[in-house]
């Protein structure tokens, strides 16, 4: 008797509670009509995902690089929110999530090495430069460090601690091959059927100068536009052709193939030039720290009949993407290399009583925001270590670089010590092609721009993990050894 008064009041607790729960829906939903509505439908989704996210931190870096993706398509077509804080908010509460959840367990060691002290040196710099008389505007300083200084160091430390496995990183290769894919669909639709609606009035708005040059049109795709597309393609399909030398199965190196072709027709519509140095630049050092003397004398020999191809004949000349190619090989010659170098003349005189630049936020995008009308805002930057120049005086370049130039050494230097033939091409992969960023990035920001700023540090983070990746299938091979003995 008492068990069935038992059932039957908690039913009756639950039927309430469903009736209260109803009325109060009700009423929101009749008070904020189709906003309560929608918070009807999304509210359970931001539940499940909230709970899913602190029982699977690791979701966040999935979220981070998916969002690194979609933040400039977003902007595009639904304009409004600062989609790209989204990356802060998810770097900073996975970091959170980890710290409160796993505190006893955490492994803070991980990320106790040079790559985040001499990132760390940087950021204390950058931070230092709050003090700069000329930086009075700590909002754009805000905005303009996140990307340059903050983003490494939250996200290298947290890729250590969460990322431990080489499954991991196999996982978010396969989600930025998706995007990348993505992404060369959408430029192959823009290019043979059209553009939309909204991207025709994103060109009519002022792109267009920039995205359609004798009457064809660079493809942009999704992202912010046609040089961070191409760069971003050219990129990741120069990581599929050697990750294909490092996966065992031919199944995936054939698929593997098959994507880094994709992507490069994808920078091909770009009609970008400058990401070009990227797969020549990765590609030399990737041949090195191969250890296989033959492939590099091959891949040399490819690579110097691809160069002489397009310096020295004027085969396929008729074809635009070819031919635009070949202008990127003849700098001297080039408008846009002859403007920014009379650019650089401009900035040298204007920064040679300035040895800490303008502060950070002073020039670029974020410098017309909040600095309008001033020189270094108003000149533009063109690449990445202009703007560091420009912001942060020659003591700022010099730091910075010797910060990039030190994480290139220590890069080569593993990947070259890795024993395992396959893994050594993986994480070879990840080191070469920063190398070639690096070199890239003198014409475009693009260890800061989205998609690729990410990318990159999750990369740094990767090789570094790779020794201990490398002692585990040393270990595995032994025991697999003394089984077979």
């Amino acid at each position: 008797m008492s068990g069935s008064s038992s059932i039957s009041l908690g039913s009756v607790v639950k039927t309430a509670f469903v009736i209260v729960l109803g009325c109060l829906l009700g009423l929101l939903i009749a008070k904020l009509q189709i906003v309560g509505a929608a918070l009807f439908i999304v509210l359970p989704i931001i539940v499940a995902g909230v709970i899913l996210f602190v029982q699977y931190p690791k979701l966040g870096i999935y979220v981070i690089i998916f969002m690194g993706f979609a933040t400039s398509g977003l902007t595009r077509y639904f304009p409004g929110p600062p989609y790209g804080l989204s990356i802060d908010i998810f770097l900073v509460v996975t970091l959170l999530v980890i710290f409160l959840k796993d505190f006893k367990k955490l492994e803070l060691s991980r990320a106790n090495n040079d790559l985040v002290w001499v990132w760390g040196i940087w950021l204390l710099f950058c931070i230092l430069m709050i003090l700069n008389p000329l930086a009075h505007n700590l909002e754009a300083w805000f905005y303009a460090s996140r990307g340059i200084a903050f983003y490494p160091l939250l996200m290298i430390p947290l890729v250590l601690m969460v990322m431990k496995d080489r499954k991991d990183m196999m996982s978010v290769f396969v989600l930025i091959l998706v995007c990348e894919a993505v992404g060369t669909f959408w430029a192959i639709k823009q290019i043979h059927v059209g553009v939309s609606a909204t991207e025709n009035r994103w060109l009519m708005a002022g792109a267009a100068s920039t995205h359609i040059l004798f009457g064809k049109l660079r493809a942009f795709s999704y992202f912010s536009d046609a040089a961070q597309f191409g760069a971003s393609q050219v990129h990741i399909a120069f990581m599929c052709f050697c990750f294909a030398f490092g996966v065992k199965k031919t199944k995936w190196r054939v698929a593997l193939i098959l994507t880094g072709c994709l992507l490069f027709y994808g920078f091909m519509l770009s009609g970008s030039r400058g990401p070009l140095v990227i797969p020549a630049i990765a590609g030399f050092f990737f041949l090195l720290v191969s250890r296989y003397t033959k492939l590099f004398i091959s891949g040399c020999v490819v690579g110097f009949l691809l160069f002489s191809f397009l310096k020295f004949t004027t085969i396929a000349q008729n074809n635009y993407n070819i031919a635009r190619l070949r202008t990127a090989l003849n700098p001297t010659e080039d408008a846009s290399f002859l403007v920014r170098k009379e650019r650089e003349e401009r900035v040298k005189v204007f920064l040679a009583d300035k040895p800490l630049g303008g502060g950070i936020g002073s020039a670029g995008f974020w410098g017309r925001r909040f600095y309008p009308g001033t020189f270094l805002a108003e000149i533009g930057t063109d690449g990445h270590y202009t703007r560091i120049w420009m912001e942060t005086g020659f003591i700022g370049l010099i730091i910075y670089i010797g910060v990039l130039v030190w994480i290139m050494l220590r890069l080569l230097i593993i990947t070259f010590r890795i024993r395992d033939p396959s893994l050594r091409f993986i994480i070879g992969a990840w080191a070469s092609s920063f190398i070639g960023l690096c070199v890239a990035s003198y014409t475009n920001g693009l260890l800061v721009q989205l998609p690729t700023g990410p990318m990159v540090y999750l990369g740094l983070a990767f090789v570094y993990m790779a020794p201990q990746w490398d002692k585990e299938l040393e270990d595995e091979a032994s025991e697999r050894s003394m089984e077979l003995t």
